[in-house]
């Protein structure tokens, strides 16, 4: 089960991320995308030097991948290997040695090119130690260190031999496709919760926990024993996971977005918006204790209220466009909140531009048609495997003497459309490496591409026309 990027969440006290400039650049993301993806990747290419296929690369070779920052709440900062710290933005590249930093009422997400990501909650200060992905486009590995403060990780199934590895004080977490918490408090105690999968946890000693445990370890590594996730009125994780997975049950993989928020008292206020595509909205307000109220309305201007259970889920029908959420505290203290919304629209061809709302795709049957329309020889295009939060795109040429294939994986940088090389291949030799070492080293490397819309979610998922690539978004 994947959790999306939030957009800017308007948590009680907090400053939002600035606004976006609207970028210009593909306006279209069909083939008219394709293109420029296609034209961007050529460029890459060609800066390399036409003498690139006589680079020698190990297959098995590690991709550098840059992560994206998406800031949902201010302040947040980037710094490098804890100095040095500057006002980060949404959507800027994070390679290793990138500190994130969030104030008293920050809110931000490292998301990573496979889909897996880690959030941080207010008052968290994490280091990218390192993050490689393999040949196929999921993580070979990604390291994390935690200083202070509390993140939560949603890690993709890795292969074997890959790892994802979260570091507290003294202490470390190790999974290979899970959903788990982490907490690192003032005086270096630590706190591991696991909410999906398993998860080892090192320190002194080592112990394996599992979905709906949690284990404490003190500032020195000395571990405690396992034992149920304890409820903690102060925890937004507990709510994003709960929400998530009731809103997960009627919404198309894909659609899913997870904000969470607060902390609100009685009388307290909270907005979220989401942007749909159309179909059935599935929506779901989840808090701690006490009470708190959801309302709802839909593009057409209709109010929809919710008085349910915390986790309720809601279904609606409307047309695409911009869901307005206000969270209502009606009796609660300092409690923080998780909405999540999703919808029904499935993985079909269907595009659409209301001038607000964007959903452009990419489908296997599309490419392979109008490949046959410009009646191109030895080219191959294509959507590869599914994934809820990425997308990746398989190109291939052979012909005159040459032969050349390339995969990218495609993300949510929000605002934009992030990117990263997984493989090249020249002749037959894995040039991977080689190229994105020489592009960075040329400061040519380009990771995000701008739309004239703000790109909210990347996912891929098989439709009735083969493997179809959606990018979510809004103007």
């Amino acid at each position: 089960m994947a959790v999306q990027p939030p957009p800017p969440a308007l948590p009680q006290g907090a400053a939002p991320a600035p606004a976006p400039p609207k970028r210009s650049g593909c306006a279209g993301c069909s083939v008219g995308c394709l293109g420029c993806i296609g034209v961007v990747v050529i460029v890459a290419l060609l800066l390399v030097g036409g003498g690139y296929f006589f680079f020698v690369a190990q297959a098995s070779a590690g991709v550098a991948a840059p992560a994206a920052l998406l800031v949902a709440t201010t302040p947040v900062d980037v710094g490098h290997n804890d100095s040095g710290y500057q006002p980060a933005k949404s959507g800027q590249s994070l390679d290793a040695g990138a500190s994130v930093r969030t104030g008293d009422t920050g809110r931000a997400t490292i998301q990573f090119p496979d889909g897996s990501l880690t959030r941080l909650a207010p008052g968290t200060t994490v280091t990218i130690q390192a993050a490689q992905l393999n040949s196929a486009g999921t993580l070979k590995s990604a390291s994390l260190a935690e200083k202070i403060g509390r993140t939560f990780s949603v890690v993709q199934k890795l292969a074997g031999g890959a790892s994802f590895t979260v570091g507290g004080h003294s202490v470390s977490a190790e999974v290979r496709g899970t959903q788990f918490e982490v907490v690192v408090n003032s005086d270096f105690s630590n706190l591991f919760k696991v909410f999906e999968g398993t998860v080892q946890v090192s320190g002194q000693t080592s112990i394996t926990i599992n979905a709906g445990q949690q284990v404490s370890a003190d500032k020195n590594g000395r571990l405690g024993k396992a034992g149920p996730i304890q409820a903690d009125a102060q925890d937004p994780y507990q709510l994003e996971q709960q929400c998530t997975a009731a809103v997960s049950q009627s919404a198309s993989s894909g659609t899913v977005q997870t904000t969470v928020g607060g902390p609100l008292s009685t009388g307290q206020n909270a907005e979220v918006d989401y942007f749909s595509a159309g179909g059935t909205v599935s929506v779901a307000l989840c808090w701690p204790g006490s009470f708190m109220t959801l309302s709802v309305t839909d593009p057409a201007g209709a109010v929809h209220s919710s008085r349910g259970a915390s986790g309720s889920v809601g279904h609606i029908d409307g047309p695409p466009g911009v869901w307005h959420a206000v969270v209502h505290a009606v009796d609660a203290v300092n409690e923080p909140f998780a909405v999540s919304f999703g919808t029904n629209i499935g993985c079909s061809g269907a595009k659409i531009d209301t001038g607000g709302v964007v959903r452009q795709t990419l489908s296997n049957g599309e490419l392979s048609r109008n490949l046959a329309d410009a009646g191109s020889s030895g080219v191959t295009v294509q959507v590869q495997g599914t994934s809820p939060t990425s997308a990746r795109l398989y190109y291939a040429y052979s012909g005159s003497g040459l032969s050349f294939s390339w995969t990218i994986d495609f993300y949510a940088a929000t605002p934009d459309l992030g990117f990263v090389f997984t493989q090249v291949i020249v002749n037959g030799v894995n040039i991977t490496t080689q190229l994105v070492s020489r592009l960075n080293a040329a400061g040519a490397a380009v990771t995000s591409i701008p739309q004239d819309y703000t790109v909210d979610r990347v996912y891929s998922c098989r439709g009735p026309d083969g493997n179809v690539m959606i990018i979510e978004g809004h103007r």
